[in-house]
């Protein structure tokens, strides 16, 4: 079983540019940022060192949001009907899986102490839900509202979803009123940057934010960065002062503006977001190339492949080691969401580990199983 489990890291290295490696190991690193973050570890920081923004509050979903324009097809996405559909299948539906299940559970994870009644969940407090109740929420799931505190970081499947379906609708639109390639492109473009504007006013001065929509558009924004950079500039990755300048926009941006938090779109502008996500994409890219055939690439890799999942899984990851701390004596609170580390390094890397192994032994036991039952 072991030795089963460490192929899933071997990679074929023969394979189509079209699913480049080191873009799982981009993905893989910024989804260990996430579960990283998702700790309430208390990282010293200061204007010179902001070492929770280098480690991803400045760039780790923004990198999702580029890296999801990476292999859009325009042949495709200007045909929205069956774009969406097929987003449909490989994003909402499988959302479903894990959202449905989890809204039914409600109630026990409150009996188990998963949840209570006094624990903020982002200005949220959760308590026992009637028939109705459970009814209205799974409608609510359904419409792109789902919001159970163990999916959590789920929020930005949603915004993927309806970035890039915003997006196609707007290409086939453009694409219909415009008939010259360079205007098209121009005019989308500016579509995109305005609407990302926009966004970025009403949350960041108006202070006026509707969950789902505001960051669509911003969300929406990044995507077609990403695409621009991958398929219409090509951008190979591997110019090492463009690196060495990545470092230097990445510190500069990360001690002045400091963290991103695009679940509230909370961001200081659409510049410096846009550079700043660039930048550490191409800086995260060019080290990825250069890991793609060692272990630690591998590895990276299958988290990236994985990353939907890890995304999915690892508050329950959380909740286990709590359960063990427990056990042990070491007394954390089992309903929190983040985990509790406080100012202990070990027990952080411990969640860690958990809240990234957790997921992938989960999904290759049910893998397993899923293959006995088709024999």
């Amino acid at each position: 079983m072991k030795s089963i489990f460490l192929n899933k890291f071997n990679f074929d290295s023969s394979r189509s540019e079209f699913r480049s490696i080191y873009v799982d190991i981009v993905k893989g690193v910024a989804i260990i940022s996430v579960v990283l973050l998702h700790t309430n570890f208390q990282f010293p920081s200061s204007h010179y060192m902001p070492l929770s923004s280098l480690l991803g509050w400045m760039w780790h979903v923004a990198v999702f949001f580029l890296i999801g324009g990476f292999f859009i097809n325009e042949s495709k996405l200007i045909q929205p009907f069956f774009f969406i559909k097929g987003k449909l299948g490989s994003l909402y539906k499988l959302l479903l899986y894990f959202y449905i299940p989890v809204v039914l559970l409600h109630n026990f994870f409150i009996r188990i102490g998963w949840y209570d009644s006094l624990t903020d969940y982002g200005g949220k407090y959760m308590g026992f839900w009637d028939l109705k109740q459970m009814i209205s929420m799974l409608l609510q799931t359904f419409c792109f509202a789902g919001r159970e505190p163990i999916l959590g970081a789920m929020w930005f499947v949603y915004v993927l979803f309806l970035a890039l379906a915003g997006f196609s609708i707007i290409s086939f639109v453009l694409k219909r009123l415009i008939q010259n390639d360079k205007q098209y492109e121009w005019i989308r473009f500016i579509t995109l940057l305005v609407l990302c504007v926009v966004s970025c006013t009403l949350t960041n001065i108006v202070g006026f934010t509707i969950p789902r929509f505001n960051n669509t558009m911003t969300a929406m924004w990044l995507i077609y960065c990403g695409y621009m950079l991958r398929n219409k500039f090509q951008i190979a990755f591997d110019n090492i002062f463009l690196m060495l300048a990545s470092i230097i926009i990445i510190y500069h941006l990360a001690s002045i503006y400091g963290e991103v938090h695009l679940n509230q779109n909370y961001y200081s502008d659409v510049i410096t977001l846009t550079v700043g996500a660039i930048a550490v994409l191409y800086f995260i890219c060019y080290w990825a190339k250069r890991l793609e055939q060692s272990l630690i690439g591998k590895f990276l890799a299958y988290c990236g492949k994985e990353s939907f999942y890890i995304m999915a899984l690892h508050f329950a990851g959380f909740k286990l080691v709590t359960y063990v701390l427990n056990w042990c004596g070491i007394d954390r609170p089992l309903s929190a969401l983040a985990a509790p580390v406080d100012e202990s390094g070990s027990i952080m890397l411990l969640y860690v580990i958990v809240g990234i192994m957790f997921p992938l032994f989960f999904m290759y036991l049910f893998r397993s199983c899923k293959a006995l039952i088709k024999k």
